[in-house]
């Protein structure tokens, strides 16, 4: 009993380790030293032109919102002088699409029958004969065929990597993905990157 407790409390442990949304924080660097955050440009995903615009822009809208002050692509987090780099790898960004799907459906018919069974009697006799008729119905029920479209919506989603690294050194210090599914794609990005800002919030509060 104790052994089967064992390997299910590994089986949590393991699951809460390697969850998607926890991030990889360097631990011997110090973000008490950190002055500003710096956003490096983001390109945008194939095929979707602007794309890099709105997550940046995003980006900035939540960290003003959480109360930082926002210079253009530099985010005042502390009173330190280091200075670390924020980035960005779009990995996924597919808008809502109306998908109009082609349908046939085929009725074949039917064919029933109707047995009917009788008798007769003659009374003249002393012994009774009797005759037995039978009739059958055949009714017979013309197929058809039904054809159209139907109208069917996919979802919007988004996803990126995250990563921050020491403005001077390179270091990477923290980084983590994020993905969302939602039925427009502007507000899919702002609870995505909401999310997210969310998160490098912790470190400096």
């Amino acid at each position: 009993m104790k052994n089967v407790l064992l390997i299910l409390s590994s089986i949590i442990y393991i699951s809460c380790w390697f969850n998607p949304h926890y991030p990889a924080i360097s631990s011997d660097y110090n973000f008490d030293n950190v002055g500003l955050l710096k956003i490096d440009s983001i390109e945008d995903y194939s095929e979707s032109p602007k794309s890099g615009t709105m997550v940046f822009a995003n980006l900035t809208h939540n960290f003003l919102k959480l109360g930082y002050e926002v210079n253009q692509s530099s985010i005042r987090v502390g009173n330190g002088k280091e200075k670390l780099l924020l980035s960005c790898i779009i990995t996924e960004f597919t808008d809502s699409k109306m998908v109009v799907v082609p349908y046939r459906h085929e009725d074949r018919g039917y064919t029933k029958t109707v047995v009917a069974q009788s008798s007769t009697s003659d009374q003249k006799n002393e012994k009774s004969d009797s005759d037995q008729t039978q009739t059958s119905t055949t009714t017979t029920h013309a197929g058809k065929i039904k054809e159209g479209n139907r109208v069917e919506y996919t979802q919007s989603r988004v996803g990126f990597m995250l990563k921050i690294t020491d403005f001077n050194s390179g270091k990477l210090v923290w980084s983590n993905s994020y993905w969302y599914s939602g039925l427009e794609i502007q507000r899919t990005i702002e609870l995505c990157v909401k999310n997210s800002v969310i998160q490098i919030d912790k470190m400096f509060n």
